[in-house]
């Protein structure tokens, strides 16, 4: 390293985490008592888009709310991570809708501050957003709804008896404090309450291999015309970077290379173009490395850009506060939601929530990429942007596309197997790895929560906080009256 270059960094990244403890040495915390700061009907942990869609559900159907999210604001992986996409509320020939209720509503305020853009003119595509604004919009919905909010708290332990959770254990700046309420509701992505009440979870793949997080990061100054004229695609950037090795660790280029343009600029655009291999960011330390490699990546991919036509001049304008994660634990529940039952659209009895995201699963081992679609195609992806189509449904390649209109999710997806009084939202639901790699996807993550939040408060106010006693027929009825489009069951 130059130490005369200030901006120059360590080539190749040299190990940082902590040396391991050479003994299995343990420190005892002492025995105390934990103040109460919170005593509610429905406690949320995480903030995210599906913690926030679970509050504002709960308290409008009239229980009592509290809110935690380690953050200042809510949003999650929206707001920290700048992933600036939602994904389309309509089947995939654009035709039945599927998604309502407080996604929409999200969409809605966003639209009225005109922080969002839509791929189609009919307003049917994906949404490009301003996760600035966002944080705007998602503040107003739980303010409105009447919930409480906890900022800078997060989650410690839990304190279980037996199948019930009796209170979250939450960090703040003014030291431990007990949330206790009649239900929990588990919004953390990586399944965090469950896990701190030593209830079962699953992670990643049948190796145990997560998919691969990306740090995204906005840049500006870029002249897309002149990209454009030039021929400088994704795909194309994409293809070069791979040629080569990148200097922090003379690894392959990983990552599925992917962006979307500002609601605001049109010289700036959001990349998810980092990909780090072989971490499981629900663990300390690759959490660790995960977001120093990433940035690692980043300064590389920068560096290479700026010899394409068009980003000669980009600069960075900012990175994600934290890395984009896609996959840790899942809870074990009482329906694990397999990759055939989204494919063939299996509607379930208890069905909650729909979606058409395909499925997409990023390789846990290095690059590549394969996404799964309704329609019965499906498209491979290599690390140098190479494409490989089929069918996934035994078809032949120009037999007529499935017109299947989305997929379901029951509710006892939501259901811990060990737990009568907890629910979870968002990624970290029962699901297999396939299948989660359709699921996880934040609109998607908005539809549990608005389930979970109405479920919960039906538990809190009725059975005792006994969530399977919820009647998932009145359930379905709510979220329709709430404006969530369920399709029939026939």
């Amino acid at each position: 390293m130059n130490a005369s270059d200030p901006q120059a960094a360590p080539k190749p990244l040299k190990d940082f985490l902590p040396e391991p403890p050479r003994s299995s040495r343990t420190v005892r915390e002492p025995a105390r008592d934990i103040p109460v700061i919170a005593e509610t009907d429905v406690a949320v942990l995480g903030g995210g888009p599906a913690g926030v869609c679970a509050a504002v559900a709960a308290a409008r159907a009239g229980a009592r709310v509290v809110i935690v999210e380690r953050n200042a604001y809510f949003g999650g992986v929206a707001c920290a991570a700048d992933v600036n996409i939602f994904h389309q509320f309509w089947s995939p020939d654009f035709e039945t809708k599927i998604i309502g209720g407080l996604p929409e509503e999200a969409l809605r305020r966003l639209e009225q501050m005109k922080a969002v853009r839509n791929s189609r003119p009919d307003g049917r595509g994906y949404f490009a957003v301003c996760t600035e604004s966002l944080k705007l919009a998602l503040d107003d919905m739980v303010l409105g709804s009447g919930a409480k909010i906890i900022l800078h708290g997060w989650l410690a332990h839990a304190a279980r008896e037996g199948r019930r959770i009796d209170a979250a254990l939450v960090e703040t700046k003014s030291g431990r404090g007990a949330v206790l309420a009649r239900v929990f509701v588990d919004c953390t992505g990586d399944a965090d309450l469950c896990a701190r009440a030593e209830a079962p979870t699953v992670t990643g793949d049948a190796e145990g291999l997560c998919q691969p997080p990306s740090l995204c990061f906005r840049i500006g100054g870029v002249d897309f015309k002149k990209a454009q004229a030039a021929g400088v695609t994704e795909k194309v950037i994409q293809a070069e970077l791979f040629k080569g090795t990148m200097d922090y660790n003379q690894g392959k280029y990983p990552t599925f290379l992917w962006g979307a343009v500002s609601v605001w600029r049109p010289d700036e655009i959001m990349l998810a173009g980092t990909r780090v291999v072989g971490v499981n960011c629900a663990r300390g330390d690759d959490f660790t490395r995960a977001e120093i490699e990433a940035r690692f990546q980043m300064r590389w991919v920068l560096d290479k850009l700026r010899h394409f036509a068009g980003y000669e001049n980009l600069h960075l304008v900012d990175i994600g506060a934290e890395i984009g994660v896609r996959e840790t634990r899942r809870i074990a529940g009482e329906h694990q939601v397999q990759e055939q039952e989204l494919l063939e659209g299996v509607r379930f009895p208890d069905t909650i929530a729909q979606g058409s995201y395909p499925v997409d699963l990023h390789n846990p081992h290095g690059p590549g990429i394969r996404f799964r679609y309704l329609d019965g195609t499906e498209r491979a992806v290599a690390g140098d942007g190479a494409q490989t189509t089929g069918r996934w449904d035994g078809q032949r390649a120009d037999a007529p596309k499935r017109r299947t209109p989305c997929y379901c999710v029951p509710f006892r997806a939501l259901v811990p197997k060990a737990l009568d009084n907890v629910l979870v939202a968002g990624r970290c639901l029962s699901a297999s790895h396939e299948a989660a790699g359709a699921l996880r996807v934040m609109i998607n993550a908005m539809s549990f929560g608005h389930a979970a939040g109405r479920a919960a408060a039906t538990a809190a106010a009725r059975h005792e906080g006994q969530v399977r006693r919820v009647n998932v027929v009145e359930l379905r009825q709510q979220l329709k009256n709430d404006g969530v489009p369920l399709l029939d069951l026939a």
